[in-house]
């Protein structure tokens, strides 16, 4: 199968297959949303269970509103659940009462000092509806996957699964700790596609269920097959200060978004800025990732493992960049303390060499590594650019010159890419072709020129541009892409001294593309939250790093229209719903209650995925600083 086929074939099967069961399951087992409280009768029933929680007789709580289940309340302090009970009666105010009652009594609560009890955070689930898990469709089985819409019939973050066990009440997992349990999109339903992650472990949930029953599960048996059912939640939490109304939540974060502003993107860009500089290590190595669920964090100490020297590149790079736009004094001595490491990095390293014509080459090279990728000295290079052009400052040029040899070393005459280099016996691997990085060596070209006015980086540039535009030109070139966001943003990065309208079309029509895949309000039932996410179907949860990534791209793409007097206004509007949706997922004080350790301004991977990498702040916090200078501007 060629390159081609195999992008067609990616792109089509997957998505023709889960838009039919998107409409089948929808269709067989959707929960209506809930008739959500007001800001009143929320307060109302947070102030009875904050009287509890400090114990003091509760007052009677007066919310008489209809009720499918329980009142489900979690108390969380320093990110972690430390109580949980479930009130039932005849209504929310009854069971809000007995939880109250319950809370009051609970152990772990008798226990807290009273200063622990006011800075806790109280969490209210109001079960609103219930449904079945089952169903068994007839096509599933048509296509020997039965049991798959089992699987997907929850919708991740917003359902509930629950059970009745025995006893008084059914045993309740709520939707958080569904999320929490990493038991959701924890099924790969295609070997020959082993990253579509989707679905949740039927299996493991009814072993926590029984666990939580009293009923443990023990290994050897054979697997629990009793029935479950799935339940929906209003839901909303304490905020940080008591002080106002309690926040309503949806699928775990606030349920109603930011407004899209220069000022608010600003702001959330420097709070991802101020994230990856507390998390930045003192020998100048990030903190690769953050587990916001265990507060687990990797060693910025420790070489090797899954760190990723194009991902420390890419991060410095933003923060370069974040400096460059707001001046902020505080970014300057992480940057030089990031470059530091790749300095000391090039010091131990072998891959620095000179060419048969007293060219010096030198590349970046983590410790113990021999292979050579093209993207980390790429990132490098433009994160060493980007802080020249906020500073003026050209200590760095000389490294920077030594990268940039290296990269055109790694081109053809046609001007692709060799990405890998064997340090050790000097030779290039033209065989390899790997993600993202032909693009960011063009960036990296495009960013010296534009620091140094070198004509070989603005003509390497051009060939690198051309060749990767040019890829694209076959019968279906036009519908299907890969990822080339590093490559719309080289193409405005050249500007004006590459001025080809084939680059401008190229990027324009990348982003009708994308779109496709971005959902707008109303197009998925009860996903409105997802709207400018890009998803392929509404049982694979987004990703977040799409999110910011591609809106770099098409802000490139943008911009190049506005150069050339054509702005595109579609893809104007698929930049603000893309910045609208990831300015609801960032962390801040309100919505840090289930986050263990300090992660404010971090961007988690998707709405269900727990975890705050290096990259997923970088891409969509350089999104919403580049934007933040133009988007109120109803003339741009």
């Amino acid at each position: 199968m060629t390159r081609r086929h195999a992008l067609v074939a990616v792109w089509t099967l997957p998505s023709a297959i889960l838009v039919l069961v998107t409409a089948l399951t929808f269709h067989g087992f959707r929960i209506p949303p809930p008739d959500r409280l007001d800001d009143p009768a929320r307060a109302s029933v947070m102030a009875v269970l904050r009287q509890a929680l400090a114990d003091q007789a509760p007052g009677p709580c007066t919310v008489h509103a209809p009720l499918a289940g329980a009142v489900a309340v979690s108390v969380w302090t320093s990110g972690r659940t430390v109580a949980r009970v479930d009130g039932y009666g005849a209504d929310v105010a009854a069971a809000t009462d007995h939880a109250a009652a319950l809370l009051r009594a609970h152990p772990a609560v008798r226990q807290m000092l009273p200063a622990t009890r006011d800075a806790a955070r109280i969490q209210v689930d109001i079960v609103s509806g219930t449904g079945p898990l089952g169903g068994g469709y007839w096509l599933f089985d048509l296509l020997a996957i039965p049991g798959i819409g089992d699987m997907l019939a929850v919708n991740p973050g917003v359902d509930g699964v629950g059970a009745e066990l025995g006893g008084d009440h059914p045993t309740l997992l709520l939707p958080h700790e569904l999320v929490a349990s990493k038991l959701l999109a924890a099924k790969r339903p295609s070997a020959e596609l082993p990253d579509l992650a989707m679905g949740m472990d039927l299996d493991r949930i009814r072993n926590l269920l029984a666990s939580r029953a009293g009923k443990p599960h023990q290994p050897r048996e054979p697997p629990l097959s009793f029935a479950v059912f799935r339940f929906r939640t209003d839901t909303f939490v304490e905020r940080r200060d008591h002080a106002v109304a309690p926040l309503a939540l949806y699928r775990g974060i606030a349920a109603a978004r930011p407004k899209l502003t220069g000022a608010a993107l600003r702001t959330a860009a420097l709070a991802g800025a101020h994230y990856l500089v507390e998390h930045l290590g003192k020998n100048g190595r990030y903190v690769y990732e953050h587990d916001l669920t265990t507060g687990a964090q990797t060693d910025p100490l420790r070489v090797g493992g899954s760190y990723s020297m194009p991902r420390h590149a890419g991060t410095t790079y933003f923060l370069a960049e974040a400096y460059r736009i707001t001046k902020e004094p505080w970014l300057k001595e992480p940057i030089e303390r990031a470059f530091k490491h790749l300095a000391d990095l090039l010091a131990n390293g072998n891959c620095a060499t000179r060419l048969a014509d007293g060219t010096e080459i030198d590349c970046v090279l983590d410790k113990g590594e021999v292979i050579a990728h093209l993207g980390s000295t790429a990132l490098a290079v433009v994160a060493l650019a980007e802080y020249q052009r906020a500073t003026g400052d050209d200590r760095y040029l000389p490294l920077a010159q030594r990268f940039a040899a290296f990269i055109l070393y790694m081109q053809r005459a046609d001007g692709s890419f060799r990405h890998l280099y064997d340090a050790t016996a000097k030779q290039r691997d033209d065989k390899s072709e790997l993600l993202y990085y032909s693009g960011e060596a063009a960036l990296a070209l495009a960013r010296m020129y534009v620091v140094t006015k070198d004509e070989r980086y603005a003509a390497a540039t051009e060939r690198a541009l051309d060749w990767l535009v040019g890829w694209y030109d076959f019968m279906l070139g036009g519908f299907f892409y890969g990822e080339e966001h590093w490559t719309c943003i080289a193409s405005e990065a050249i500007w004006p001294r590459v001025t080809k309208a084939s680059y401008m079309e190229f990027c324009h029509g990348y982003g009708k593309f994308l779109r496709a895949q971005q959902p707008e309000v109303g197009e998925h039932p009860d996903e409105d939250d997802l709207a400018g996410a890009y998803n392929v179907t509404p049982f694979v949860s987004p990703y977040n790093t799409p999110a910011g990534s591609r809106t770099e791209a098409m802000i490139s793409a943008y911009l190049l229209g506005v150069h050339r007097k054509a702005p595109d206004a579609e893809v104007r509007g698929q930049i603000r719903d893309a910045l609208a949706y990831a300015l609801g997922q960032q962390i801040t004080p309100d919505t840090d209650f289930d986050v263990v350790g300090n992660a404010d301004g971090g961007m988690p991977g998707s709405p269900i995925d727990r975890s705050v990498r290096i990259d997923y702040v970088q891409h969509v916090c350089s999104a919403m600083i580049r934007a933040s200078e133009w988007i109120d501007d109803p003339a741009m």
